[in-house]
């Protein structure tokens, strides 16, 4: 098999690759693929990562940012609470999905130490007998009356719960998966067969509601887990007659979910209220120019500051500045002095943009996504300090002029 590892933002690369193979990671969306004399293709703008597996090619897409903190920030968007308190150990020197994995079957291994966890479970059945609690309405409805089968309600105390069936679904899926190591595949497959009289949750249904309390709080890390893995699954992609496993994150997607929820809490903390993804904005009066700003943040009934995460700087695309003339949009549209862009480090070197004939500022600020997590997030709250006393310094200018 073929093993190719790329690099997340890496400078473009010539590689020879099999056509179906290239175009199946196009169509992917993991990078830019053009194909060059000889065979070979230029591969740049990587995306994405994670692991594909196309036929009998394996590719590999390492994030630029360590293992443990992409972890944490994907995470953090879903249940911000839980992750800043429990610290889950993702080995560093492994890649990405092998990383999860192990931290999986690290957790998964501590919560069914003592046996699968066992509950009531609620099921509606026709029976040749009658036990547990008949059900009128069921019989009369559905039997007319008969007496045989009977509608009953029976309460089963059984291992078939949400919480083994979330664990045994997100095993199945990692097993399913390119790339891990064959200790890690032998020690799913031995926990899979714990869980013989339980069902896994259905491909693409919501995962089962489960409420923490003395007795499942051993579960608790093991579920986070299996929720991000549930969450990201797997994807089976079909281009021409190749079929492609896929096990892919957007990068973009986590650090603009992660800034956002972490910003507008920290926001919050300071005083007033944030907003993500406010809609039904428009720039112009015959609303056709629609606005989205990631966090809005209001005092008082009032926008006090705009702010849009941009994982990836676009001054090299076609549309050079692009991320400024949004922020200006939105500054004109808020009537503010004051805009901010926030970056991932490296991307976009911290700056102010005056804007010619107006009062206008474009703070670009970046964010340093190495740090470990309550360095990240100490960051991120000097990070909303300074937007605040940059709103409160246009609140002085403002009251200064009018005096004036």
């Amino acid at each position: 098999m073929q093993h190719i590892v790329l690099q997340e933002s890496q400078p473009a690369e010539l590689l020879t690759l099999p056509y179906d193979v290239a175009v199946t990671l196009a169509d992917l969306d993991v990078a830019t693929f053009k194909p060059q004399p000889g065979g070979l293709w230029r591969i740049e703008a990587v995306r994405k990562v994670g692991v594909v597996r196309v036929a009998d090619t394996q590719v590999e897409i390492q994030p630029k940012v360590p293992v443990g903190r992409l972890f944490f920030m994907m995470g953090y968007a879903l249940r911000r609470g839980f992750w800043l308190d429990h610290d889950i150990q993702v080995d560093e020197d492994r890649s990405l999905l092998p990383a999860v994995a192990h931290a999986f079957l690290t957790q998964s291994a501590r919560a069914i130490s003592r046996g699968l966890l066992r509950g009531y479970r609620t099921i509606d059945e026709s029976a040749p007998v009658v036990r547990g609690r008949p059900d009128i309405t069921a019989q009369i409805t559905r039997r007319g009356g008969l007496p045989l089968p009977a509608e009953i309600i029976v309460d089963e105390y059984t291992a078939n719960i949400p919480e083994n069936r979330i664990l045994l679904s997100a095993a199945r899926t990692l097993l399913s998966m390119p790339s891990l190591d064959n200790g890690d595949r032998s020690s799913l497959r031995q926990m899979l067969t714990r869980f013989d009289d339980v069902d896994a949750v259905p491909a693409g249904a919501p995962l089962p509601h489960v409420s923490f309390t003395r007795l499942n709080a051993h579960y608790l890390n093991a579920l986070e887990l299996a929720s991000l893995i549930l969450r990201y699954a797997s994807v089976e992609h079909l281009s021409g007659t190749v079929t492609a496993t896929a096990y892919l994150f957007d990068m973009w997607q986590i650090f603009e979910d992660f800034l956002s929820t972490a910003l507008k809490t920290s926001l919050e903390r300071i005083g007033g209220t944030g907003e993500l993804q406010r809609s039904g904005e428009f720039l112009d009066h015959g609303n056709r120019i629609a606005l989205r700003p990631d966090i809005v943040w209001t005092e008082n009934n009032s926008v006090r500051a705009v702010m849009d995460a941009k994982y990836k700087s676009v001054k090299y695309s076609r549309v050079p500045n692009s991320d400024v003339y949004q922020m200006l949009a939105y500054c004109t549209r808020y009537g503010l002095s004051d805009g901010h862009l926030i970056y991932a480090s490296g991307e976009e070197e911290p700056c102010v943009h005056q804007i010619r004939t107006t009062d206008i500022r474009i703070h670009c600020h970046a964010i340093d996504l190495s740090l470990r997590p309550k360095e990240l997030m100490a960051a991120i709250d000097a990070l909303s300090a300074r937007i605040k006393n940059i709103s409160c310094a246009f609140d002085s200018e403002t009251m200064h002029i009018r005096r004036i």
